[in-house]
């Protein structure tokens, strides 16, 4: 009897042992098919990594755009490539004019005393780097529209991944069809040689014409004097309009930009004459065209600046932008750059006076616009604000004429 017992009891351990067997067998094949099937854990994990890796790459190549971020108001002001966030208490408030300089590599920035130190020269920051000032833009409909805006039918642009479009005018070939929304003005007091020109940003009911203010634009000589066309100002301008769109903001140059596009305090400014005849203060770029060619460098998303981003940075001062000043110590002859403390609006220097400065945007089929006041009418005793617009021939070298360059992400 005990030993049939034992016999039982070792039959149902040998069983026990097939049956364990066996539904190991059947799970590794269903673990084995869970680990290599196409859409199993090898192949999911696989995914995943080449997805993180995408994403890593994504990341790192953003930050080679984009260094920092400065926060203001609940948004964030991207700080490019290259440049650093001012540490001075007047300039690292994007709402009073957040100022970025061109740090290069190496160097050392003594924030207090306002100095940098390259390879062992210490020098002034101001008067050694760029500068460029931020002018944020909290909604891209205040500056950009698509060529079918009217009274009746008003442009809703929005961002849809790296299209900025109307839908607005969906029905329509110009939804993407992106153009200037100018704000032209109307003088206050006229007849006084202390002229003030208001601007109305809530009118949103802008028609572009091809006889008035507008941008992008060809003009009549411009085939003779230029290689610019219509397609690349309309490439260029859905660029830039795409970036502000996407960052809230550009930034402009500190100063009227001097030799190269540089941006930097105390030199000599570019102007549009064509010789160096006036004084050691002014450098030639041979009329509107040279001066746009100088200041056009897109491989650093750089170019001079648009009517509409003009009328932001106007925007962006306030007030102070549309009244012309007598006491501000305007020069009467041309002055280095940044030379008159009194004429700085938002970390922005002279734009009030010193050279009236040309921009982008077309005022007829034949001219361009110029913003601003300038040393020739103070010396006449008249003073317009920044917010003044003039027509100027292209092809003219105006010695009183420079302008600013703008940077973009």
């Amino acid at each position: 009897m005990e030993k049939e017992q034992k016999r039982e009891e070792k039959g149902i351990t040998l069983v026990a042992l097939v049956v364990t067997i066996i539904v190991l067998i059947i799970l590794a094949g269903v673990t084995l098919n869970i680990v290599l099937d196409n859409d199993g854990i090898v192949s999911k994990t696989k995914e995943a990594t080449e997805e993180y890796e995408n994403a890593q790459r994504g990341e790192q190549e953003l930050l080679g755009v984009v260094e920092d971020y400065i926060e203001y108001a609940g948004k964030t002001a991207p700080i490019p490539e290259g440049y650093t966030a001012s540490q001075i208490t007047t300039e690292d408030s994007v709402a009073e004019g957040l100022v970025i300089y061109e740090i290069p590599e190496g160097a050392t920035v003594d924030w207090e005393n306002q100095t940098i130190t390259i390879e062992g020269s210490t020098t002034n920051l101001q008067e050694t780097v760029d500068q460029y000032v931020c002018i944020p833009v909290d909604d891209i409909n205040s500056m950009v529209m698509c060529r079918s805006n009217s009274g009746d039918s008003v442009c809703n642009l929005i961002l849809e991944g790296e299209i900025l479009k109307c839908t607005t005018h969906t029905d329509t070939d110009t939804s993407t069809d992106l153009v200037g929304r100018l704000y032209t003005s109307s003088m206050v007091n006229p007849g006084n040689n202390i002229c003030s020109y208001e601007m109305d940003f809530t009118k949103r009911d802008q028609i572009f014409n091809e006889a008035d203010y507008h941008e992008p634009a060809i003009l009549t000589d411009d085939a003779s004097n230029s290689s610019i066309t219509i397609e690349q100002l309309k490439d260029e301008f859905k660029i830039m309009a795409t970036s502000v769109a996407k960052n809230g903001g550009f930034y402009i140059s500190r100063y009227e930009v001097g030799r190269d596009g540089e941006s930097k305090k105390g030199q000599p400014v570019l102007t549009a004459a064509s010789s160096d005849n006036v004084s050691s203060n002014y450098l030639g770029a041979n009329t509107w065209y040279g001066l746009y060619d100088t200041l056009r460098d897109l491989g650093n998303n750089q170019q001079m600046i648009w009517g509409c981003q003009y009328d932001q940075v106007i925007k962006f001062v306030g007030e102070e932008s549309e009244i012309g000043h007598a006491d501000k110590n305007l020069t009467e002859t041309p002055a280095l750059s940044g030379e008159n403390e009194l004429d700085k609006l938002k970390n922005v220097y002279d734009i009030e006076g010193n050279h009236i400065e040309w921009i982008l945007e077309a005022r007829s089929a034949n001219t361009r616009t110029g913003r601003g006041n300038n040393f020739f009418g103070v010396s006449i005793n008249y003073f317009n604000p920044a917010s003044g617009r003039y027509a100027n021939y292209p092809t003219y070298p105006f010695e009183y004429c420079s302008s600013r360059s703008t940077i973009y992400i």
